[in-house]
């Protein structure tokens, strides 16, 4: 004789009405696991790039960033730390490493002498150009989108998902004194 199924009804991972379809978190959850894939796909591609230059995913991160913000004179580490939602020491740490492998320059600011500017090197700009139409290709398709206007939400949501993020992770540490070895201090986390 079978067994009888027990069916077990946990409590919903959600109370905000806006999150839930009828009763149910359902819907909620699929988005939970479906981000879950976009980051571990795009973890994937990121590890994949940095590989293509002998860098780690979060190097190679770090390595665009700078070529993204750097003016004529470079970037500073907390600009950086700011943009990628990562601590300063982080970016220290890890610019140097870019830094003893010939990717990065790293000069005191003339300005302010307690601040450290980065910029790429020839070597880091080879190194990007060698990639420049393969990434091309992967953020195409990954971000094939229908339109501008969903380019924008996408980007609207997100930005305001890294804010709310923060905010449960401000919850978690303060409430239950949680000890997370991540590299933050911000808004977002970069894998150790």
């Amino acid at each position: 004789m079978p067994k009888p199924q027990v069916h077990t009804r946990l409590p919903q991972t959600i109370t905000l009405g806006i999150l839930k379809t009828g009763k149910s978190n359902h819907a909620f959850r699929k988005l939970l696991y479906d981000f879950f894939t976009v980051s571990s796909r795009m973890e994937e591609v990121r590890s994949y790039i940095g590989r293509k230059l002998q860098l780690s995913g979060p190097q190679y991160t770090l390595l665009i960033a700078v070529a993204e913000l750097e003016q004529e004179e470079g970037v500073s580490v907390g600009r950086v730390g700011d943009y990628l939602h990562v601590t300063g020491t982080y970016v220290t740490i890890e610019s140097g490493k870019l830094s003893r492998k010939g990717y990065l320059k790293k000069e005191t600011s003339a300005v302010d002498r307690r601040v450290t500017l980065l910029s790429l090197s020839r070597k880091g700009v080879e190194a990007l150009r060698s990639i420049a139409h393969e990434l091309q290709v992967i953020n195409d398709t990954f971000f094939n989108l229908s339109s501008r206007s969903d380019f924008v939400f996408l980007c609207r949501m997100l930005d305001r998902l890294v804010n709310n993020s923060q905010n449960a992770i401000d919850f978690i540490r303060t409430s239950h004194g949680a000890n997370t070895r991540c590299a933050v201090v911000r808004k977002n986390y970069v894998r150790e």
